[in-house]
């Protein structure tokens, strides 16, 4: 199980427990002026903590700055693996500034002048040019795509529906104790037309419907 996956259960566990209030969703994070606020500011403190962590773990001469692999990978690893090549270079461009130390290079006799401009290759991107970047990409992305995905990965057997035996399966694999009364609470809590399981809709509605 993955971490967005358990991250989700966890949320869902808590808010379906009976008494408990409902957790601030990394799905629908409050934002104080959506019309002004920037992409840092809109999304959760989890998408923000998976960002930092990403761009450590792609800095990988712990510079604290990214080259344009690093950033590519770092993306990939945030679940934006189908952007294309120009929209990468146009994103990383963006926000990147010159390595230190770079200059242009002569001019040779008989050959066309060098760009006055660095490359892709010449730019790196700080930890702040990699949050504002990253940023804009996860506010921009639709949450029902990644509850749908987390969905599948509960629903055991692509039901159409998730049980308290694949709550059960789940919870043990996150090494959780939770007892199985409480798993039937979940479940019962929002299976309002008693089918045995959390439906798709249910599921969304949980995180969604705010």
């Amino acid at each position: 199980m993955n971490n967005y996956a358990s991250n989700s259960m966890n949320e869902y566990g808590a808010s379906a427990r009976p008494g408990s209030a409902r957790p601030g969703s990394r799905f629908a994070p409050p934002v104080r002026n959506p019309e002004h606020a920037e992409p840092w500011e809109q999304i959760s403190d989890e998408h923000r903590n998976e960002i930092n962590d990403c761009f450590h773990l792609f800095d990988m001469n712990k510079d604290e700055q990214l080259d344009f692999s690093e950033f590519r990978y770092a993306l990939q690893a945030l679940g934006f693996s189908n952007l294309s090549r120009p929209d990468l270079i146009a994103a990383f461009k963006s926000a990147a500034r010159p390595r230190p130390g770079w200059t242009p290079l002569p001019a040779l006799p008989n050959q066309p002048p060098p760009s006055s401009a660095p490359g892709v290759v010449d730019l790196r991107l700080s930890r702040e040019g990699f949050q504002a970047v990253a940023a804009r990409y996860v506010a921009a992305r639709d949450p029902r795509e990644e509850l749908l995905k987390t969905f599948a990965l509960f629903d055991r057997g692509a039901k159409g529906l998730i049980t308290v035996d694949d709550l059960r399966g789940v919870v043990k694999e996150l090494g959780e104790d939770v007892p199985d009364n409480e798993l039937h609470s979940m479940v019962e809590q929002f299976d309002v037309e008693a089918k045995g399981g959390v439906s798709r809709e249910e599921f969304l509605g949980i995180f969604l419907d705010r």
